[in-house]
């Protein structure tokens, strides 16, 4: 037998708790002669399920329900993929905040964001990084065959005495796939001034020129016409 004291400090719960799963029809006590709780094994038992379900996040209706239906499976099948689809919804909701988070810092150490545009930029690059690291992989997967092309080339000339125009024909083609992946990349982004917010999109001229880091460019945004570094994020189809 237990106290509400003893079940209380054999799970690591307050005596309040104990009671309060007693109010709940959760658990049940039988009273002694001075009207005190005593709890079985069972008891115990209960309320270690009690707190294992808790843990995964059921709510109390969830619990009462598996709790009176302890030999049907399928309530607890039930309910787990439900939890799971709530916890997976929650986890996404989480990664976006880390997203947005992230997105929010780089802002700040390569741009000139102000307060009033914190919330249109977090929304705004809330869904960007995902598609950015997207397009600059398959920039990077690019750029790793014009390395092959290029030394493959001349590995060619210098090792095996090949003739010259191995080299010229991998420089070009180096310089054709350069090209059109610049070319592809320009047309795929979009940039955010972090003055007026204005999305827009620079001259190729422009924009191959200028001053950059790896998520902004030094370019004049043609509404208010403030130099800075603007936010470079994916452009929707």
């Amino acid at each position: 037998m237990y106290t509400s004291g003893q079940l209380a400090k054999r799970c690591r719960v307050s005596v309040r708790t104990i009671q309060y799963y007693d109010q709940k029809g959760l658990l049940h006590a039988t009273r002694t002669s001075s009207n005190q709780r005593q709890y079985q094994e069972d008891d115990l038992i209960r309320l270690q399920q009690i707190l294992a379900y808790q843990q995964l996040g059921f709510t109390l209706k969830d619990i009462q329900q598996l709790l009176n239906n302890h030999n049907d499976s399928s309530p607890l099948r039930t309910l787990i993929a439900k939890q799971r689809e709530k916890a997976t919804a929650t986890r996404r909701q989480a990664q976006a905040q880390v997203d947005s988070l992230n997105f929010l810092e780089k802002q700040l150490a390569d741009s000139q964001i102000t307060s009033t545009s914190l919330n249109k930029s977090i929304n705004y690059g809330r869904k960007q990084p995902q598609k950015l690291r997207q397009l600059r992989y398959k920039l990077l997967i690019w750029g790793l065959l014009i390395d092959f092309l290029f030394w493959g080339s001349l590995v060619i000339i210098v090792w095996h005495e090949g003739s010259i125009w191995w080299f010229l024909l991998g420089i070009l083609l180096s310089v054709l796939i350069a090209a059109v992946l610049v070319c592809d990349y320009y047309r795929q982004v979009i940039y955010l001034c972090p003055n007026c917010q204005t999305e827009f999109t620079p001259t190729l001229k422009k924009w191959l020129w200028a001053a950059h880091t790896p998520n902004t460019r030094r370019l004049v945004c043609p509404h208010c016409q403030h130099r800075s570094y603007c936010i470079e994020e994916y452009r929707h189809s």
